[in-house]
């Protein structure tokens, strides 16, 4: 069944461990996969057995790829992304800093992946309460969601949400509402 996770996860790890014997744990093909496999484990909402096999997907990717790769820069984000999750905003805010950086540089602004760095580097300096600095990086990544992905696209529609929630924590109330209006409507 499509989203069936729990079922996923024996096929993902035999992959992987397939992959390690037969090609290697620094090839690109099962780097993928272990970055998959952590993808895999963090929608699961098991975030103790994602964050190793992120860490070992950056670790590796950075000395095979280098630190401006694209899945270098995929798995940084993840790690970062995760490490938020788990609420360690103190680590996760140099990882996607860095993604953001970097995505910006050799991607440019309206690429999706830079779109989701700046969108979740927004979040995490919202969530450690610093909302001057999060607010342009949560309005630039709701306008370019609305050019590239249209203003009905499921991310378009969280950005407009969490900038909503963004400016009720400013106290700014009647911005937030047209903004929580337009996500539920959405």
């Amino acid at each position: 069944a499509k989203g069936d996770l729990a079922a996923a996860e024996p096929l993902y790890r035999e992959a992987l461990e397939g992959q390690r014997e037969t090609l290697g744990s620094r090839n690109p093909n099962t780097l993928n996969s272990i970055n998959n496999l952590g993808g895999l484990l963090y929608a699961k909402g098991d975030l103790a057995a994602a964050e190793p096999l992120y860490r070992e997907a950056v670790e590796v990717r950075r000395e095979t790829l280098g630190n401006r790769h694209s899945d270098t820069l995929i798995s940084i984000n993840s790690l970062g992304v995760l490490l938020y999750t788990k609420g360690d905003l103190a680590a996760a805010e140099p990882l996607l800093h860095e993604a953001l950086e970097v995505r910006r540089e050799t991607l440019g602004g309206r690429h999706q992946h830079t779109l989701i760095s700046i969108h979740s580097l927004g979040l995490l300096l919202n969530a450690k309460g610093d909302l001057a600095a999060a607010e342009p990086l949560q309005r630039e990544a709701l306008e370019g969601r609305r050019e590239t992905l249209g203003s009905r696209h499921s991310d378009t529609l969280a950005s407009i949400n969490n900038l909503g929630v963004l400016l009720y924590a400013k106290g700014d109330l009647a911005a937030a509402e047209p903004l929580y209006r337009e996500a539920l409507e959405g």
